[in-house]
């Protein structure tokens, strides 16, 4: 299958109603197309939406390769000093290390970020045999083409390269896992909102140890979770991503709540 590259975007909403705005964060050779819907309903509550493009993604393996956690930490780090003029409160919504990048942004450039989101977030990481076969499959274009092997070739933006240059990604997955580490170490620092979401079924993130880690290092005043039964880390059935979009709604308006409450008064952030 052609590989097609996914650009960023950004959705201004039409009635906007808020000084607030979402910017999504997608994960490790991902790209935001999987956040066109979450960007609808983040409209919908009169926000404007943006999804980026992290350096090194939507072209070529080799691109890919060349890039780094530095070079997409300071990325995402700009996008949020630009937006300031227009939006000067931000929910950063992040999906696999997105979520990882939008805590450690958190953790160094905090003023504005209203509130973060964090969907599948690799605190701990296993994979199963399932995903070897599904991200094989998606790769070299196997016949199956199940759910989820549609929802990884949605989700990914790098192209397909020869298979000895995936050698050449093994300093990425090490920058990939040395945020993890980075961002478990910071986890007692956060104080702002937080809503963690993990599928059950997802097949790269160690889901319960996340959570665990999530609750055991983030104050309780701060912490809302969500697990989703039937989730896999790219694939969301239609009761799980109605959940995940309540969710994610009740969220942004207690965030606009206590924003707009007067002085002394307290809205607490639950979903």
């Amino acid at each position: 299958m052609k590989f097609i590259p996914q650009p960023p975007f950004v959705l201004p909403c039409t009635d906007r109603r808020s000084d607030t705005a979402v910017l999504f964060l997608h994960g490790i050779t991902e790209g935001p197309d999987q956040f066109r819907r979450p960007a609808a309903w983040a409209n919908d509550l009169g926000f404007d939406a943006a999804a980026a493009v992290l350096p090194g993604h939507g072209g070529s393996a080799g691109t890919f390769a060349r890039s780094g956690r530095e070079e997409w930490e300071a990325f995402v780090h700009s996008l949020t000093d630009d937006s300031r003029p227009r939006s000067p409160r931000l929910i950063l919504v992040g999906h696999s290390m997105g979520g990882l990048l939008a805590l450690r942004t958190w953790t160094r450039r905090p003023d504005g970020i209203a509130g973060i989101v964090c969907v599948g977030c690799p605190l701990h990481v296993w994979v199963s045999a399932r995903a070897v076969r599904d991200l094989l499959g998606v790769r070299y274009g196997r016949a199956d083409a199940s759910d989820e092997r549609l929802a990884i070739l949605h989700a990914l933006n790098v192209a397909p390269g020869p298979t000895p240059g995936y050698v050449r990604w093994l300093p990425r997955l090490r920058d990939l896992f040395t945020l993890m580490a980075d961002v478990r170490r910071e986890l007692p620092s956060v104080r702002v909102p937080l809503l963690a979401v993990q599928g059950a079924r997802d097949e790269l993130v160690d889901a319960r140890r996340s959570l665990r880690c999530f609750r055991r290092r983030v104050a309780p005043e701060f912490l809302r979770t969500l697990v989703l039964p039937q989730t896999t880390h790219f694939l969301y059935p239609p009761t799980d991503a109605t959940a995940l979009r309540e969710a994610f709604r009740a969220f942004c308006r207690s965030l606009q709540e206590e924003h707009s409450a007067p002085h002394g008064d307290h809205v607490s952030p639950c979903c």
